[in-house]
């Protein structure tokens, strides 16, 4: 049974949230936090965003997640492109890309987490590591079969792997913006 994690709506005061040691610029990565005692740790995504006032500005934010995983010669990469309309010059408002290793076994464990959630709670933060604002979305983002992929990447890789290559060789051979525009039709700039 899925851990229903659905904030109650008086839990709106984040000002208490002060994360450590985020990285460098803008992106996404998992964390388990505890939002709710009552609920318990879960796991999130923090959005960090040196500029965060057009997510500020909207009461809610339409966010979307193209995921996938693709061979390169130092080893299999999943990457998740998270996104917001409206799309402008065929390119989304707002992007974020995150880059996992799909042979750690600690991506299939936060996959599994997330998959077993009934929501998804990003948490939003600029660079001073001070959450900003948490957005609550209901977990149709289908990190089961994300994780299902990982799970068969690590069963399908044949040897030893080298992920700070594999990450280089990533960014060099693939663009983002064809990835995205892959599966949405959007069209390349």
């Amino acid at each position: 049974m899925p851990l229903n994690n659905q904030i109650a709506p008086e839990r709106r005061d984040w000002s208490y949230l002060v994360l450590n040691g985020l990285p460098p610029g803008p992106g996404v990565v998992f964390e388990e936090v505890t939002l709710d005692e009552r609920i318990g740790p879960e796991a999130v995504a923090l959005l960090i965003d040196p500029k965060p006032d057009d997510l500020l500005a909207s009461l809610s934010v339409n966010l979307n997640l193209k995921a996938g995983i693709l061979a390169t010669t130092y080893g299999p990469v999943l990457f998740l492109i998270w996104w917001t309309p409206p799309i402008v010059n065929g390119r989304p408002s707002a992007l974020y890309e995150q880059v996992m290793n799909p042979l750690y076994i600690k991506t299939s464990e936060v996959l599994r987490r997330l998959a077993d959630q009934t929501h998804l709670h990003v948490l939003l933060s600029d660079t001073v590591d001070q959450v900003l604002t948490v957005f609550e979305y209901k977990n149709t983002f289908g990190f089961d079969r994300i994780r299902a992929g990982v799970d068969g990447a690590r069963l399908a890789w044949p040897g030893p792997d080298d992920f700070q290559r594999a990450e280089r060789a990533y960014e060099q051979e693939y663009d983002i913006n064809k990835l995205l525009a892959d599966e949405h039709g959007l069209t390349s700039s």
